[in-house]
């Protein structure tokens, strides 16, 4: 079985090295996870779900989590966007920080010791990444038999940004971690448009699943999710006609096991009814559904959605927050009022996202946590 691992990873490494020379410089700072892979027995050899004997658990974001995990974006403009996340959140939970080298590492300490951000709560990992979404890229963790497990679904599409594609396989080597990298050939999706209450059901727009799976049907990949994540039912809304990326994150928020705050348009809006219709799906199916503000960027130029439900909640070890978007107008305070409200127990924090929207994604899209089980 060891054997057949073997071939597996390096089967793998070979699929990168041929698609893209680059990745011989970027997996570089890695390589030393998958060399102790290839010389020891470790517990993840052997990766596989039984349904019927396996207790598997997808939890929700609301419950206890005991890492944050980020790729800071060295030389960018997110600069101090991303300082405000680790600002607010390192006092809550530890935040592993993923830099490209160590110049990167050397400028961050020194530009968190200019913000006077204690350092005590951070881990900053050289990891060099395609992108700064790690929510979509990060693991898939699991409980499997009360430990923590990965699941490496496929993140873009085999040869598309490959190191971030690699990176739950990575995360789980370094961190002595069990993990199905395989599930890369079974599924493609972004961790954005995943939503777990934590009790077997998980919901997601159906839309951007198709697109990203075209040779499954929405059944086949329902039931792949169930395999995989140990789920009972998935519910399927549907995506915003124009957001840029068809995410559930950046029109719903699951905040408890009962109740899903989702974005609310005006009636001129060409995602009004979409939204309406999702909030009626959602009431058909139990939950308490909270409405808040969806609106546009007043630059017609841009025209991008502002969306509020794009928020993370840290349901720390040490702190609860949650961080809620803003974007210098009239609704943001509207918005941190619906999440003080809906979420007594949290601190409300709201981080500016104007530089990062521009993107097609906010504070949910740039960030993952980690469950603790």
């Amino acid at each position: 079985m060891h054997n057949q691992n073997v071939i597996k990873i390096m089967s793998f490494l070979m699929i990168i090295l041929i698609v893209s020379g680059t990745c011989v410089i970027s997996v570089k700072s890695d390589i030393t996870a998958v060399d102790e892979f290839l010389t020891n027995d470790q517990k993840y050899d052997n990766f596989s779900i039984d349904k019927l004997n396996d207790e598997i658990i997808s939890h929700a974001e609301y419950e206890q989590v005991d890492e944050l995990i980020i790729t800071w974006p060295g030389g960018t403009f997110f600069e101090k966007y991303f300082l405000d996340i680790i600002r607010n959140s390192e006092d809550a939970v530890l935040v592993r920080i993923n830099v490209g080298n160590l110049i990167f590492k050397n400028n961050l300490i020194s530009k968190l010791n200019e913000e006077q951000i204690p350092l005590d709560n951070l881990t900053i990992s050289i990891s060099r990444r395609n992108s700064i979404w790690c929510r979509d890229y990060g693991p898939f963790f699991i409980e499997k038999n009360d430990e923590l497990t990965i699941v490496d679904f496929n993140y873009l599409g085999i040869g598309r940004r490959i190191m971030d594609n690699l990176y739950p396989t990575l995360y789980g080597l370094k961190n002595n971690m069990e993990f199905d990298f395989w599930a890369n050939f079974a599924l493609c999706i972004q961790g954005g448009n995943y939503m777990s209450d934590g009790q077997g059901l998980a919901m997601l727009s159906a839309d951007t699943l198709e697109e990203d799976n075209p040779k499954k049907t929405i059944e086949e990949m329902g039931e792949i999710l169930k395999e995989y994540l140990g789920l009972n039912e998935v519910l399927f809304l549907e995506s915003q006609a124009d957001d840029g990326t068809g995410h559930i994150d950046m029109y719903s928020k699951l905040i408890n096991e009962n109740t899903v705050i989702v974005g609310q348009w005006d009636e001129s809006d060409i995602n009004f009814q979409i939204l309406e219709n999702n909030t009626q799906l959602l009431i058909n199916n139990g939950y308490n559904v909270i409405r808040v503000p969806m609106l546009r960027d007043p630059d017609e130029d841009k025209d991008n959605i502002w969306t509020y439900t794009n928020s993370l909640i840290i349901n720390g070890t040490n702190n609860k927050v949650v961080l809620v978007p803003q974007y210098n107008t009239t609704e943001d305070s509207l918005a941190i009022s619906i999440y003080e409200q809906s979420m007594p127990d949290y601190e409300i924090i709201g981080i500016n996202c104007n530089a990062i929207i521009d993107y097609l994604g906010a504070i949910h899209c740039t960030t993952m946590t980690r469950p603790l089980i």
